[in-house]
């Protein structure tokens, strides 16, 4: 049975089905092609742009994403700007600056400091803006870099009658106590440069449009990827109203803190598909549960481990099984084994007799780490099937 009908014929039998997010884990790369362009044709039918976290090595099929009638756009080309960090005036623009300070492992000084620094340039900046409104930018602030750039500033706002000398000194003396946190923040810039320079994201994402963020591209170097992953998450939470989205490549080794912290905060207002060689190695079992409940429909292929295929083993549950008891007793009285008796089987007496029922595995680890190509197993709203495509 094919996958898609399988799902499909559950959601019949309810009166309110969920919105179907895939999980899909496995070293079969046909599997995921196929997944992969049925999760395409339904976002064309929603005209809904895609956006592409490819955390592999460059693995991804973006043959089938071209195939699906969209344009590939590198959102990594320091075009396009994820989302603006530097939004001090609520509460969710400061909680979600200091994340990620926190990715770039400042401690809480460093964050009061920092936030401390950015209240003081918004300040300068209303001295001699009426809109009360506007956001501090990268570029406002690489305005403020040196004393001298701001003894100008409030030496023209002196002369512009905004301020009076004494006010100058006081503020003079503010800045040299927060300096330090702006001589930080430049040190910043050339990582976030490529993230937040440029137009808004959100406002290119139409329905023609695959944006890929290759992050895979960039190593282990775990704060430059969790970096871009969190500033998306932001730009996507933004805008969730949007048609977007996100599917997530996991290449299922080596420290991927990075994906797990953005399966586990991104809203659930945004629709997420994950393809992963090996979902089970992302974290420890209590953290992939959780990660799992936000999939009704999950999709396992072939697995290369042990471990793996044992957890998928647990995951599918167990059935009873019937176990049945032969016993023969065989005549050995020299007339009870003439060849006619024996031909017939009159020289012996069988009986059979019913056990209980054995708990076994729905499906054996033995069973998944043999699977043919295309072949594997959907699961969905605790219902599992075999299926090929």
């Amino acid at each position: 049975m094919n996958y898609l009908m399988f799902i499909n014929q559950i959601k019949e039998c309810m009166q309110q089905p969920p919105q179907v997010r895939f999980l899909v884990s496995g070293s079969d790369p046909v599997i995921q092609k196929a997944v992969l362009k049925d999760v395409l044709s339904g976002c064309r039918r929603r005209d809904e742009a895609v956006i592409i976290v490819d955390d592999t090595e460059n693995t991804v099929d973006l043959d089938t994403v071209s195939a699906a009638g969209y344009q590939i756009k590198n959102g990594m080309s320091g075009a396009y700007c994820l989302y603006n960090p530097f939004q001090i005036t609520t509460t969710k623009g400061i909680t979600r600056i200091r994340q990620i300070l926190k990715t770039l492992e400042y401690d809480e000084k460093q964050k009061g400091k920092l936030i401390s620094y950015l209240n003081f340039i918004r300040h300068l900046e209303l001295i001699g803006n009426e809109n009360r409104n506007f956001e501090l930018t990268l570029e406002k602030l690489g305005e403020y870099c040196t004393v001298l750039a701001v003894e100008e500033k409030l030496k023209n706002y002196v002369e512009e009658g905004f301020i009076s000398e004494r006010q100058r000194d006081m503020l003079l003396r503010k800045y040299s106590e927060c300096a330090e946190a702006g001589a930080d923040l430049e040190d910043m810039f050339f990582l976030l440069m490529p993230y937040i320079h440029g137009t808004d994201l959100m406002r290119h994402c139409n329905r023609d449009k695959a944006f890929v963020f290759r992050t895979g591209e960039l190593g282990e170097d775990e704060t430059a990827r969790s970096l871009v992953m969190q500033l998306l998450q932001f730009g996507l939470e933004e805008n969730s109203g949007n048609n977007v989205t996100v599917l997530v490549f996991d290449k299922g080794y080596g420290s991927r803190s990075c994906v797990f912290n953005l399966l586990k905060s991104l809203t659930s207002k945004v629709q997420l598909h994950v393809f992963s060689t090996d979902i089970f190695t992302l974290c420890d079992a209590p953290s992939l549960s959780m990660i799992m409940n936000r999939f009704p429909a999950r999709v396992y292929g072939h697995h290369l481990v042990m471990s793996s295929a044992e957890s998928i083993e647990k995951i599918c549950g167990e059935i009873d099984v019937p176990k049945f008891q032969k016993t023969i007793a065989y005549d050995r009285r020299l007339m009870a084994n003439t060849p006619w008796d024996i031909l017939l089987g009159n020289n012996k007496t069988e009986a059979y007799m019913e056990m209980a029922a054995v708990r076994e595995p729905r499906y054996r680890k033995e069973m998944i780490l043999s699977f043919p190509m295309g072949s594997g197993i959907v699961e969905f709203m605790g219902n599992t099937s075999v299926f090929a495509v």
